[in-house]
C-alpha cells in the first residue's frame, strides 16, 4: 500500500512517527512522512519520503512569546495559541495535506490534524487510523481529557464530560476554518461531533503509549489498542553512536554516586539564574550529585563557577544515561516519560502544558514518581519530591514496571495491527 503519515508539533511528536514510516517500509509499503518545515534534514536523513507541513514548530515555541505561553502552564491559552497559529496558517497547511494525500491509499494520523484527515477521507475516499502518542480520544469514565484536568475526578462520569466538553470546545474553535475548507472541496459542512463520529464509525484509532502507564479503559472498543512507545530500531541510529558519547560525562559518573538528573529540555526557564542557584542548594542540602541538561535554555548566562558535584550537558542519550541515575527530573513529553519508566528510575515531571500533567499525575498514581506544575515549582517542594523517591518500596515498584516497558513491543505490535486492520478500515462519513 501507498501510506501517508501525517504529525506535527515537536521531535517527541515526529520521531514515533518516523519509528513506524521505516517500519512500514520494511514491510514492503510505500511511506511518505508529513511532518512541519523544520524537521525536512532530519527525516530525509533517513531516507524517508518527506512532504513538508507548513510551520516551523521549534521557532514557535522557542520564541519569547512561546516560552511565556508555556510558562503560565494554562491549558486555555494552549488552546487559544494553538487555534491563532492554525488559523493563519489553514491555507497552506490544507494545501500541504490535500497535496501529499492525493495519491495515497491510506492515512494514518496524528490527532492535531484529525479534522484534516477526517475532510481528506470523505473527500478522497480513502481510510485512516488515528495515532495517538497521548489519550487524545475517545472519552473514557477512566480519566479526565487531559486538556481540561489531568487529576481524575471521584466519579467515571465526571471523567466523561471532561471529555464531552473539550470535544465542544476544540470543535467549534475548528468549524469556521474547516467549513471554510470544506466548501471549497464541494463538501457539506460538518454535521453533529467528529469526535463522536470516529467512535461510532470504528475508526481506528493506535494509542502509542504503554498499557502499564495508561491500562486499556473498559469502555473502549477493540478498534482502540494501546501499543506501547513506538521507538526506531537502534540499526537506523547510526548517528548515536558517535553524537551521544561522552567520555567526560563517563568519567564523571564512574568516579562517585548516582547523580540526580535535571533535564530542562523544552522547558521554558526565564530566569536561568535562579534554576541553577536553586538546583546548587537543593544538590549541597542532600549531599548528592547533578547533572544539568540545558537543553533550550541558557544556564550559564552568569558565568556561575560549577563545583566537581555537578556536571553540565546540552544534551543526552537518555536510554544510557537514566539507569545511572538516581532520580530524573524532566518536563514530562512523552517519549522522555516512557524512557524514564523503562529505566527504572523514580522520576519527578515538572510540566507545563498539554499532556505533560497527564503523565505526571499517572507516575504519582502509580507511586514511581512525582508531579510538580512548573508555575509552582519551589526549592521545598522539589527537594521534598526528591526525598520521598528515595524510598526502597518507591525504587522496586518503578524497576518492576521499568522491567515491563521494557519487554513491550510497541512498534512492532502496531505494524501487526495496521496490517490486520487498514485493509478493512472505514471511510469517514460527515
Amino acid at each position: 500500500m501507498n501510506i501517508t503519515l501525517l504529525t506535527t508539533g515537536t521531535l517527541g511528536d515526529v520521531r514515533p512517527y518516523l519509528a513506524l514510516a521505516l517500519g512500514l517500509q520494511e514491510v514492503g509499503h510505500r511511506v511518505t512522512l508529513v511532518a512541519p518545515e523544520n524537521f525536512e534534514t532530519y527525516v530525509k536523513q533517513f531516507n524517508i519520503a518527506y512532504h513538508s507541513l507548513v510551520g516551523n514548530t521549534q521557532e514557535i515555541l522557542e520564541s519569547e512569546e512561546g516560552r511565556q505561553w508555556m510558562a503560565s502552564g494554562n491549558a486555555k491559552e494552549f488552546m487559544k495559541a494553538l487555534n491563532q497559529i492554525t488559523h493563519r496558517t489553514r491555507y497552506e497547511a490544507e494545501q500541504d495535506v490535500l497535496s501529499a494525500c492525493q495519491e495515497c491509499d491510506a492515512m494514518i494520523v496524528h490527532p492535531l490534524l484529525l479534522f484534516y484527515a477526517a475532510t481528506l477521507s470523505e473527500k478522497l475516499n480513502k481510510p485512516f487510523i488515528l495515532a495517538n502518542p497521548f489519550p487524545f480520544a475517545p472519552a473514557t469514565n477512566e480519566f479526565p481529557q487531559f486538556l481540561v484536568r489531568a487529576k481524575s475526578l471521584p466519579f467515571g462520569f465526571l471523567n466523561k464530560i471532561t471529555h464531552r466538553v473539550f470535544a465542544k470546545v476544540y470543535e467549534k474553535g475548528k468549524a469556521d476554518d474547516l467549513n471554510e475548507w470544506r466548501s471549497k472541496l464541494g463538501l457539506k459542512p460538518l454535521q453533529g461531533s467528529l469526535f463522536k463520529k470516529i467512535v461510532d464509525q470504528r475508526i481506528p484509532i493506535l494509542q502509542m503509549y504503554s498499557p502499564s502507564l495508561v491500562p486499556h479503559p473498559k469502555d473502549w472498543g477493540d478498534h482502540n489498542y494501546i501499543t506501547g512507545q513506538w521507538k526506531m530500531d537502534d540499526k537506523h541510529l547510526p548517528e548515536q553512536a558517535g553524537a551521544d558519547s561522552n567520555a567526560d560525562l563517563d568519567q564523571w559518573l564512574d568516579r562517585g554516586q548516582a547523580p540526580i538528573y535535571f533535564g530542562f529540555g523544552s522547558l521554558p526557564v526565564l530566569e536561568p539564574q535562579k534554576m541553577m542557584d536553586m538546583i546548587l542548594d537543593i544538590t549541597k542540602s542532600l549531599n548528592t550529585r547533578a547533572i544539568i541538561a540545558s537543553g533550550w535554555s541558557d544556564m550559564t548566562a552568569n558565568g556561575t563557577s560549577l563545583p566537581d558535584s555537578i556536571f553540565m550537558i546540552k544534551t543526552a542519550h537518555h536510554e544510557s544515561l537514566f539507569p545511572r541515575c538516581s532520580c530524573v527530573i524532566h518536563h514530562g513529553g512523552a517519549g522522555t516519560t516512557h524512557t524514564t519508566l523503562e529505566s527504572g528510575t523514580p522520576s519527578i515531571i515538572i510540566s507545563t502544558y498539554a499532556d505533560q500533567p497527564f503523565w505526571g499525575e499517572r507516575i504519582t498514581n502509580l507511586n514511581i514518581g512525582r508531579h510538580i506544575p512548573f508555575p509552582a515549582l519551589t526549592k521545598e517542594n522539589l527537594m521534598q519530591a526528591i526525598q520521598e523517591l528515595n524510598d526502597n518500596s518507591v525504587r522496586s515498584r518503578a524497576a518492576e514496571i521499568g522491567k515491563r516497558i521494557k519487554a513491550e513491543k510497541g512498534l512492532h505490535d502496531a505494524l501487526a495491527w495496521i496490517e490486520q486492520r487498514l485493509p478493512t478500515a472505514p471511510i469517514y462519513k460527515n
